[in-house]
């Protein structure tokens, strides 16, 4: 909200400050930067294959990534210029881990369908959004097919990263429940009862 707010009453407007920035830069750090724990303890529930380490490995670069920049820029150590085309990047990396991720969860039943579908749609829609917005670049400037491109991919990666939060805190609630209390993570539904 901070970031949406910036550009709606600072952005170009250096009389007034950049209170809002700053917000933003620190607030998405300090938010990447509690993604770090979930996604470790996610990554311990699923499968020892090479495909979902890669995934795990990206992922948290990532999110470490995205944890550094905010402060880096707020205290001059990386320009704007630089550390916009980093954050950029990372975050389509997150966007590819959040996908692959649950495609491996949901295939392993590590978490439930609910869950993984909300996943991988922030996944896909972040990047699909992201796509659309840079395609658009190649179209004449300011015509209406490069407008329309931009509102539509705006809005799908707009609305898939403002979910990905809501998926954090769905993925934490069921990392948390305990065997036999509720839901059992990555217990097959007829296996339940065994355990108890």
């Amino acid at each position: 909200m901070s970031l949406i707010g910036f550009y709606a009453f600072q952005a170009g407007r250096p009389e007034r400050g950049s209170a809002l920035g700053t917000t933003n830069d620190l607030v998405g750090s300090l938010g990447a930067a509690f993604m770090i724990p979930a996604a470790v303890a996610l990554g311990d529930r699923l499968p020892r294959r090479p495909a979902v380490r890669a995934t795990r490995a990206a992922g948290l670069s990532a999110m470490v990534v995205l944890t550094a920049t905010g402060p880096l820029l707020v205290f001059d150590v990386l320009p704007f210029r630089v550390s916009t085309p980093i954050s950029l990047a990372a975050f389509l990396v997150l966007a590819g881990w959040l996908l692959g991720v649950n495609r491996a969860s949901r295939r392993s039943a590590v978490l439930a369908r609910g869950v993984t579908r909300l996943g991988q749609l922030c996944g896909a829609g972040t990047l699909a959004g992201a796509a659309l917005v840079g395609s658009a670049f190649l179209l004449p400037r300011r015509s209406w097919p490069q407008v329309g491109m931009v509102g539509v991919g705006g809005v799908l990666g707009v609305g898939a990263m403002l979910a990905i939060p809501v998926w954090f805190l769905l993925l934490g609630r069921q990392l948390s429940r305990v065997p036999g209390h509720g839901a059992a993570v990555g217990v097959p539904n007829g296996s339940r009862r065994a355990l108890r």
